[in-house]
């Protein structure tokens, strides 16, 4: 398993119930999940060479990479070097966590998605005043994780230090700039079986009422925004756009004025704790989904149908 984060917990807590014997790379010492270590492993999920070679020494039955995008790749490559089962093939890996090579797919294939630029170091310089977008913009390095190196920029004024913040982390030099969709934050989280996506919750990121554009304060389920059925279609569209055909994925969207557009999908479950929510909601247990699809077992979809209606804190939840 690599990572060992509260992003992580749940995954690593349900092994443990179904008994696997679950060895943990993770750098730092007092990361919380080692607490579910059957082997302590103070390794960088990012030193790919590193866990290929830990993994080599071990009897293992499958690699898996919840909570964080960037290491799912490297968990398909180590995965494939060895001979190990593992959901998702090395270049689709790849497309579900390098944010440019995501954005070009999407393109391709006609998937509704914000206007976005990339733009290489030589270009940089000028962008402030020739980029052909309009603010607010997201600013990021296309090729990091989580928002190292991002920042939300809201007129020309502060562009050219946030290209510079994003250039400084990207590992390329290349840096993404994508339009604010100004709408509703939908996540998707589903399940691919034999190329097919099962949706199992649509959810709704509850906005920060002094800047829209800040990290989400929570997540509500059923999502407020009526726009379930476009999402869940736009959704099957990337998810399909990057040839991700097994396992757990989450699509994050906005509803702009001309319906959902993508702004990411992740080829792993979300570090949300969206399992816990569609558990709560439906009853299916995407961890176990998550972890039969990592040790080459045929996962099929549990039923996903709402059971009965219930209020929990003060809000409505089909349970």
């Amino acid at each position: 398993m690599l990572g060992a984060g509260p992003a992580q917990l749940g995954l690593l807590e349900a092994a443990r119930e179904r008994g696997y014997w679950v060895a943990i790379c993770d750098r730092d010492p007092a990361a919380p999940g080692f607490a579910f270590a059957d082997r302590r492993c103070i390794v960088s999920t990012e030193d790919e060479h590193a866990v290929e070679r830990l993994a080599s020494a071990l009897d293992l039955d499958g690699i898996l990479a919840p909570g964080s995008d960037w290491a799912v790749a490297s968990a398909a490559r180590v995965a494939e070097k060895l001979g190990l089962p593992h959901p998702l093939a090395p270049a689709t890996a790849l497309l579900a966590t390098q944010k440019l090579r995501q954005r070009e797919a999407l393109a391709a294939a006609g998937v509704p998605q914000p206007r976005w630029r990339a733009l290489g170091a030589s270009e940089l310089e000028t962008a402030a005043t020739e980029l052909d977008l309009d603010p607010p913009f997201v600013v990021k390095a296309p090729d990091r994780q989580g928002r190292r190196g991002l920042s939300v920029v809201h007129s020309r004024a502060g562009l050219t230090e946030a290209l510079g913040r994003a250039r400084t982390a990207s590992r390329g030099g290349a840096v993404l700039v994508e339009e604010v969709v100004d709408g509703p934050q939908l996540s998707v989280t589903g399940f691919c079986a034999a190329g097919e996506l099962v949706p199992l919750a649509v959810s709704e990121a509850l906005a920060a009422p002094d800047d829209p554009t800040a990290l989400p304060l929570g997540h509500v389920w059923p999502a407020a925004a009526d726009a379930d059925e476009a999402a869940i279609e736009v959704a099957r569209r990337a998810v399909a756009a990057l040839g991700i055909e097994e396992g757990p994925v989450q699509v994050v969207l906005r509803i702009g004025r001309s319906g959902p557009e993508v702004i990411s999908v992740a080829a792993r479950l979300g570090s949300d704790h969206d399992a816990d929510l569609v558990a709560a909601a439906t009853g299916v247990d995407l961890h176990a989904l998550a972890l039969e699809a990592a040790v080459g077992l045929p996962p099929a979809p549990r039923d996903a149908t709402p059971r009965a209606a219930a209020h929990v804190g003060g809000v409505a939840l089909n349970f």
